[in-house]
């Protein structure tokens, strides 16, 4: 066994100080580091006693009590942190356990006093740390994850795996890490990593991630290149953050925005119908009858009667079209049903028979790539029965007309073109027109401007929109996306 002088040289430099117990009375003496650690105070009652009453903290009197007695008694090591009251008055943590007795001293132990105040508070700060992040983390869903560009292997935290809803010891296999992506993000994600790991450009970007069932989720995704000692990039770190539900938020205000834009348009038109064409009429009828009243012959009044006929004429049709307009809004109140493009296209074919018998037009029609819909029927027979009419009226004068419909997908949207043969259309004269109201682009007596028109408002009413290619010429294709 060392002696006091020995212990206290070797123990001292470290900051631990110790006790001497005597296993037969059970009496305790303190070495001058401990005594001082304490405050060197004066007590009349045993070193155990006012060590239990006056130094150890409260919490952690009963159970060093049974390992004393157990040290005492049977001789059994043990091991425990505390806190002690130091001459301070302020309480710090040690390690307390005894020495292992190499010589057999069954008379004597001996207890360390190691402090470990430093490391305890330094514990104590990483688990708040973590305890900070891990809620920060999961109440924002912002997950961890790292890419080990030279092992190939990639880390995912467990808030990373709640978002991509995979199991907590789930392993994301590298070469397949791209599946969690939608396709349409590819080109996106694969040139942010390159260029991540090739030149050390950080991203930032909002994209949509896939997870195990296939299902698409928007995330806000970061990244930053991670270096070695020798500033070579090793791999990349970042963070995933749920943003789905306010992404979509988003989306759907922009949808609204976009149908209240159209609406305006609409109402913007009405509005032209009401204010210019209806009051054109009107006011023209008030001066026909003005000129009746100071028409002072009979002969006068007759030579006046045709012009009246050519105005209300003009007045009804434009009220018949604005009441053609309403109704096609009206539709609206319908409900979406699965609607056959053949069954579509079957009746329109039947209700404009006698025009493509007369004109000889041939209509080809492909929809195996999409053969239904989920959609208004009445909007679809419009949409077709327009297009098809329109490609009919404005055929090229040499040659037979010829109308390609077909149906298909692309990026998991549904898309229906209808292309023709004829005139074809300037659309850098008339792009910005194209669907206007009372817009004719061609020399036709039967054109009325409207058809266009009522096609865009349909689409665009069921969260589509329309767009138009076309050559002088050549032909026309209108596009129309669902």
């Amino acid at each position: 066994m060392l002696n006091d002088l020995q212990l206290n040289s070797i123990l001292e430099d470290f900051d631990i100080a110790y006790w001497k117990i005597n296993l037969l009375n059970k009496e305790v003496t303190w070495s001058e580091h401990f005594n001082t650690l304490v405050g060197n105070p004066e007590f009349s009652e045993s070193y155990f006693d006012f060590f239990l009453k006056e130094i150890l903290h409260q919490d952690y009197r009963y159970d060093f009590r049974v390992y004393f007695d157990k040290l005492t008694e049977e001789n059994e090591a043990f091991s425990i942190e505390l806190k002690l009251k130091l001459n301070n008055g302020k309480y710090r943590w040690f390690e307390c356990r005894n020495l292992k007795n190499k010589e057999n001293n069954r008379e004597t132990a001996v207890l360390l006093f190691v402090n470990i105040h430093q490391s305890k508070r330094d514990q104590y700060t990483i688990e708040e740390n973590f305890f900070y992040y891990r809620e920060t983390a999961q109440m924002t869903n912002t997950g961890g994850w790292y890419i080990d560009t030279i092992n190939k292997n990639i880390y995912w935290d467990n808030v990373t795996k709640k978002i991509v809803d995979c199991p907590l010891d789930y392993q994301p296999p590298y070469e397949e890490h791209f599946k969690f992506y939608a396709p349409e993000e590819h080109p996106t994600v694969i040139s942010a990593f390159e260029k991540c790991e090739k030149y050390g450009i950080p991203f930032k970007v909002e994209l949509k991630m896939r997870n195990l069932y296939h299902q698409d989720f928007w995330v806000r995704a970061t990244g930053k290149p991670v270096y070695n000692e020798e500033q070579e990039i090793i791999g990349i770190r970042g963070v995933f953050q749920d943003i789905n539900e306010q992404k979509v938020n988003e989306l759907n205000l922009q949808n609204s925005l976009d149908i209240i834009a159209t609406q305006n348009s609409r109402l913007f038109n009405f509005a032209h119908i009401v204010s210019h064409n209806l009051r054109s009429h009107s006011s023209n009828l008030c001066l026909i009858v003005e000129l009746l009243k100071d028409a002072k012959t009979n002969k006068d009044k007759i030579e006046l009667i045709p012009n009246v006929t050519d105005i209300s004429e003009n007045l009804d049709s434009a009220i018949n079209q604005l009441n053609e307009i309403v109704n096609k809004q009206s539709i609206l109140r319908k409900e979406r049903r699965i609607v056959s493009f053949e069954k579509a296209l079957s009746g329109v074919i039947a209700s404009t028979s006698s025009l493509i018998n007369r004109e000889n037009a041939k209509i080809v029609a492909e929809f195996h790539a999409l053969k239904e819909i989920s959609y208004i029927p009445e909007y679809l027979e419009s949409i077709l029965l327009n297009l098809i009419t329109n490609a009919i009226k404005y055929k090229h004068p040499g040659r037979k007309p010829v109308i390609y419909i077909q149906t298909y997908i692309k990026n998991e949207t549904q898309f229906l073109e209808v292309s023709d043969n004829g005139l074809g259309i300037d659309l850098d004269q008339y792009g910005d027109k194209m669907f206007g109201m009372y817009k004719t682009f061609h020399e036709n007596l039967d054109s009325r401007g409207i058809g266009l028109f009522i096609t865009k408002n349909q689409v665009e009413a069921l969260g589509g929109s329309i767009s138009v290619t076309s050559t002088i010429d050549v032909g026309t294709t209108f596009k129309i996306k669902f």
